[in-house]
């Protein structure tokens, strides 16, 4: 019998870690170009009620007089303008790369959070060996672990226009008490519960959030990728080709508050810039941006498929789970 009979589901998206083992393959040296290396220039539509990306530091107001917030969380910013980080961005995007293209599980903080599979244990990076003798998943080879460099990173993403941000009480976050040692977990696209009083209250916060329909505009570098590799990304993105075309299969989830259903973004691909070698040696641009942009993107998207990089029933696992639910997102403890 649950513990509380009475608490709303959890809005969960339960991913199997595959039993088989992550291919490792050599890591991709630096020190010289080969395959793609280039820029996708993107922007972020925020799709949920809010998005929360967290600073670390706290406003208050004194004169609340117990009928407003008192104390709230922060939005990021950088030199005094609201921001989604690309630190924050590029670990969301990690964490879907992992899970669709059978890599290792590279977080695990806390002693119990322990994979069920040893073969999904992070991988390791030997100093002593030469870059390409290092072994590595399909995750790691894309964004790094410690002692390799990643071939990719995400700028920072700034706003299109003014922001007015909005602080929001949402029920306090607490860290889950169970763990399932066969499964990545994920957070569903549901309805956010807006609290009726906004006075400060136990075991609720408050954060400065941007509401849907907020733009950021950003780019994904990327180095010495295959064509899979990037496609690969594209896939973690949300993108998938589908009757020839490309078009959005879900929305990833930034930042914090996710558990009160917060961060649902969707990626728009705006110019795609690749950089090649000419006959002198050079790097030269190739800039494409329109439907030219996107019959390279489903290239890359179906080269994704052919290479067997995409794990077919992990992808449509979180594909299903993160399709939006006309369902309430839990106010409080789940």
């Amino acid at each position: 019998m649950p513990r509380n009979p009475n608490a709303e589901p959890k809005p969960f998206v339960l991913v199997d870690i595959p039993s088989k083992t992550p291919e490792r393959k050599p890591a991709a040296p630096h020190e010289k170009f080969a395959g793609l290396t280039g820029r996708l220039e993107l922007t972020v539509t925020v799709v949920s009620e809010y998005l929360f990306v967290g600073s670390g530091a706290y406003e208050f107001d004194p004169n609340h007089g117990n009928r407003r917030p008192d104390v709230w969380y922060t939005f990021y910013r950088r030199n005094d303008q609201l921001c989604v980080p690309g630190t924050s961005l590029k670990g969301a995007i990690r964490a879907i790369v992992e899970a669709i293209s059978n890599s290792c599980v590279s977080q695990m903080r806390r002693p119990q959070e322990r994979t069920a599979s040893n073969a999904h244990k992070p991988c390791q990076w030997d100093p002593k060996k030469a870059v390409h003798e290092n072994r590595l998943c399909p995750a790691c080879r894309l964004f790094g672990t410690t002692g390799y460099r990643g071939r990719m990173h995400f700028t920072d993403f700034l706003p299109q226009e003014e922001i007015k941000p909005k602080v929001v009480k949402i029920g306090e976050l607490w860290e889950p008490k169970r763990f399932d040692p066969t499964k990545r977990r994920f957070y569903e696209r549901k309805t956010f519960q807006p609290l009726a009083s906004p006075a400060p209250q136990q075991n609720f916060r408050f954060v400065e959030a941007v509401q849907k329909g907020t733009k950021f505009q950003g780019a994904l570098l990327f180095e010495n990728v295959s064509e899979a590799e990037l496609g690969l990304l594209l896939h973690a993105l949300g993108r998938q080709v589908e009757k020839g075309q490309v078009t959005i299969a879900f929305a990833p989830k930034l930042g914090g508050a996710k558990p009160r259903c917060f961060g649902s973004v969707e990626f728009h691909p705006e110019r795609l810039r690749l950089w090649g070698g000419n006959i002198k040696g050079l790097l030269a641009p190739q800039e494409v941006q329109g439907n030219d942009m996107l019959q390279l993107l489903s290239q890359y998207l179906q080269a994704c498929r052919n290479e067997g990089l995409l794990h077919e029933p992990s992808w449509t696992a979180l594909k299903e789970g993160l399709k939006p639910k006309n369902e309430r997102c839990p106010p409080e403890v789940y």
